[in-house]
């Protein structure tokens, strides 16, 4: 899926937590924004195909290899590799903990326990939000990778099944905007509805989720492919016409419009 779609998941998820956090709204913010950087994260590992990257990165690295084939490469630090792994964010936060014990020169368990605590919330916002980007890639195609390396430095690859093309998925868009503009509200009722709010929030994401499931494994085409194929072209109009069978016309012209205007494959 395109980063727009995993940064969306990853603030949809960020509103239940925030919703479980029964914070104030400041903190519910940061919760939600890291969910969403959780989710844009993995595709860090794409800057190898920036115009400038072999002059700059490359240049400065000494690396071997042009950005574009590393991005499309099986070296540790290709696309779907490192980043796609639940390696990353577990370092990510253990990293962010160890500074946060230095800042307050405390290195016992006591402290880290205490730390971890007071950030769970946020760890598991960022965490969830990076992990289901992980799983929204695995029902794309295999093409080059063969899936994620989710489980790294293990050089098994996960998923490629193909079940969806890489991007213009919009009915999985409309759901996970429904999400958080459904969650979002909950938020606004009474404290004294907490309880309520949580069950509500978490049920209205497990229904999102389901819903995105049953979309994922009814398209009526299999984009499954390996390496390369002569046959891209067709495949993205195949999802097109797909989208504009499920959407309608009209939905579908206004969706396709918004997608036209952004600069990045949505």
């Amino acid at each position: 899926m395109d980063i727009i779609s995993h940064t969306l998941t990853g603030i949809a998820i960020g509103t239940v937590i925030a919703t479980v956090s029964k914070q104030n709204w400041k903190l519910k913010s940061t919760i939600i924004i890291l969910g969403g950087i959780g989710g844009a994260l993995p595709d860090l590992d794409a800057i190898s195909l920036w115009s400038k990257f072999d002059t700059n990165i490359g240049s400065f690295l000494e690396l071997g290899h042009t950005g574009k084939q590393i991005y499309f490469g099986k070296f540790w630090y290709s696309h779907h590799a490192i980043f796609h792994s639940l390696f990353t964010p577990i370092f990510i936060l253990t990293l962010w903990l160890c500074i946060s014990l230095i800042k307050r020169k405390s290195f016992n368990l006591i402290a880290l326990k205490s730390q971890f605590i007071k950030r769970k919330y946020l760890f598991s916002s960022f965490f969830l939000g990076f992990l289901f980007h992980l799983i929204e890639d695995m029902p794309t195609p295999s093409s080059v990778w063969g899936g994620v390396n989710l489980f790294f430095p293990s050089s098994n690859y996960i998923g490629g099944y193909g079940k969806i093309w890489w991007w213009n998925n919009y009915d999985l868009v409309l759901i996970i905007i429904s999400v958080i503009i459904i969650n979002l509200s909950v938020n606004l009722l009474p404290k004294a509805l907490n309880k309520l709010k949580i069950k509500l929030s978490i049920t209205i994401f497990l229904s999102g989720l389901l819903f995105g499931l049953f979309q994922i494994n009814t398209r009526t085409s299999d984009f499954s492919y390996t390496g390369h194929t002569a046959h891209y072209k067709q495949l993205e109009a195949d999802s097109k016409l797909i989208q504009k069978e499920i959407l309608g016309e009209k939905l579908y012209n206004f969706m396709t419009a918004v997608d036209n205007k952004i600069p990045l494959n949505f």
